[in-house]
């Protein structure tokens, strides 16, 4: 082994534990701006913290072995993480409303905490008649991406490989969409 003049070596095995120095730091800087972020995201989409921390630790698990795998991330780390999160919190909810019983589930005789499971079902419902109301389905999922999840537009512009004027672009046209289909539903009268 070779010493620099820095008091280094320049082995192979040097550069590897510098290499892996560098992925580590890059590892917990990502996990470091991710995590708050999805945490937030979800406990207002479900209202369970609880519930968020799982989907967001479960995020960070495939971050984790993503960057083990030696992924390089073209886009922002947060854009893997949100796709991660959103398929896994459907997941969840999907496996919830089939009757299919969680690995985080209580037994059934035990006292149940949180949010009721309809709140997954009205989320679900509003997220729907929202999309409804934008029609177009980029603009349907600017406006998640935006609302729900906390995106930013070079964010959302990286995940659905657009600009980021056409994200501002059809932003401003779904929230025109969705302000006029609430208001024709508010407008119509209730059923006698």
């Amino acid at each position: 082994m070779r010493q620099l003049s820095g008091g280094g070596d320049d082995s192979g095995e040097a550069h590897r534990r510098l290499s892996k120095e560098r992925e580590d730091a890059l590892m917990e800087d990502a996990l470091r701006t991710v995590v708050p972020r999805l945490i937030s995201s979800v406990t207002r989409v479900t209202r369970d913290y609880h519930l968020a921390q799982d989907i967001t630790q479960e995020t960070c698990i495939a971050i984790l072995q993503a960057f083990r795998r030696g992924t390089e991330f073209d886009k922002p780390v947060i854009v893997f993480a949100t796709v991660v999160a959103r398929n896994k919190l459907r997941d969840h909810w999907r496996k919830a409303s089939s009757g299919e019983r969680l690995y985080d589930e209580p037994p059934e005789h035990a006292r149940k905490f949180g949010p009721e499971p309809t709140i997954a079902l009205e989320y679900l419902e509003l997220l729907e008649s929202v999309k409804t109301a934008i029609v177009d389905e980029r603009q349907a999922a600017v406006w998640e991406l935006t609302h729900v999840w906390g995106l930013k537009g070079i964010e959302i512009a990286e995940l659905l490989e657009i600009s980021s004027a056409t994200v501002s672009r059809e932003l401003a046209a779904a929230e025109a969409k969705a302000r006029a289909g609430l208001r024709r539903d508010d407008d119509e009268p209730a059923p006698a």
